[in-house]
């Protein structure tokens, strides 16, 4: 196995840079209207019922 594949060695986290860097304000606001777009769309009742199987499940645990 290489070096890099080594399951018990810890993955690095990106450089503290990339995590900081702003989403151009374009950018934000397409990502916006598309995730409310997304928001407003009714859940199907298959998810709610999967939803209300787990909900279910962990109180009886």
């Amino acid at each position: 196995m290489s070096e890099q594949t080594k399951p018990d060695e810890p993955v690095e986290a990106p450089a503290a840079s990339a995590a900081t860097e702003q989403v151009p304000d374009w950018l934000g606001a397409r990502l916006k209207r598309m995730f409310t777009d997304v928001m407003d769309e009714p859940v199907p009742d298959e998810f709610k019922q999967l939803l209300k199987q787990l909900e279910d499940k962990e109180r009886g645990a």
